[in-house]
């Protein structure tokens, strides 16, 4: 399976087809805040929500899926407060 990461640093469309996700990673602005990243199955936050991940003052939160979090239709990434950047590692198989 090859894979690549999409790094965001504001809200966006992370993939506009279904997608498989390896790994998030949601790293805090500072040492002391807390940041939180919402992800929805879609294009935007109209779409369902999938995930929410919330770290706690100034920790680097790191989500891993075995072997994978596959979506239907796509992924949308909500930045919420405090967020730095996201580092998400898309997955596939090669042709």
């Amino acid at each position: 399976m090859k894979f690549t990461w999409i790094r965001a640093t504001t809200s966006q469309v992370v993939s506009p087809n279904p997608a498989r996700v390896g790994s998030i990673i949601v790293t805090p602005d500072s040492d002391s805040n807390k940041a939180d990243v919402t992800f929805y199955d879609g294009e935007s936050t109209t779409d369902p929500q999938i995930l929410q991940i919330r770290g706690g003052g100034g920790i680097t939160e790191t989500m891993n899926f075995q072997p994978y979090l596959q979506t239907k239709r796509g992924l949308y990434m909500e930045e919420g407060s405090n967020v730095s950047e996201v580092l998400i590692q898309l997955m596939w198989e090669p042709e």
